[in-house]
């Protein structure tokens, strides 16, 4: 069994297009990620082993671990991740963000990493980078993508293990009651990853008007 990817045809309800950005700079070298992780020491051993694995769930190890951290400093400098969330997504106004993960969503060009949001109300994903796209035009332009689904419109949140020859793949797969299907992989805790969105959507806030 390969990778599974979600559905290709469009348009699809959930996914969203950010504005588009100037190109990223360029990733630090692999070994100056593997110093990082290792300058943590014995007691950070078994978090940054999996935060590696993580990391290596991507096509790019180097570009995976830049954009998290760019990630992480704009959350610091900004106010944390709900106040990201609120800037990525419209919410409501009795919506608060219970939780965030940092994994990958599996499209059918392969993952790309982000960072999934779990509130009371929405389950959403967006790129940790802005992804290349050519435009009709033939311009070349860096969009973020996002997908944004209310967990009302969940029909199931389904954890998959999938044992290959050289490493067992986990994923989340989270379908919609109108048949889209979302593959959602690399987390750094999958079974707390599992558990939240499974609790989340079991104890969601019904929709109300967006603020923006």
């Amino acid at each position: 069994m390969g990778t599974p990817v979600p559905p290709n045809a469009p348009p699809n309800p959930y996914v969203q297009y950010g504005a588009p950005q100037p190109p990223p700079p360029p990733p630090p070298t692999v070994d100056n990620v593997r110093k990082k992780f290792n300058s943590w020491g014995n007691k950070a051993e078994t978090a940054a082993t999996n935060i590696w694995t993580n990391l290596k769930a991507g096509q790019s190890v180097t570009g995976s671990a830049w954009g998290k951290m760019n990630l992480t400093a704009k959350a610091l400098t900004e106010g944390g991740f709900e106040s990201l969330y609120k800037q990525n997504f419209a919410t409501y106004p009795n919506e608060k963000l219970n939780k965030t993960f940092a994994c990958y969503l599996s499209t059918s060009t392969g993952p790309v990493a982000g960072t999934l949001y779990l509130s009371n109300i929405h389950v959403a994903f967006c790129s940790d980078r802005p992804l290349s796209s050519i435009q009709p035009n033939g311009m070349e332009s860096w969009i973020y993508y996002k997908v944004i689904i209310p967990l009302e419109k969940v029909a199931t949140v389904n954890p998959v293990t999938v044992p290959g020859k050289k490493q067992i793949d986990k994923y989340i797969q989270v379908s919609t009651i109108d048949g889209q299907d979302f593959w959602f992989m690399g987390f750094v805790n999958h079974d707390k990853a599992s558990k939240h969105l499974l609790k989340g959507v079991t104890t969601c806030v019904k929709s109300a008007p967006f603020v923006h």
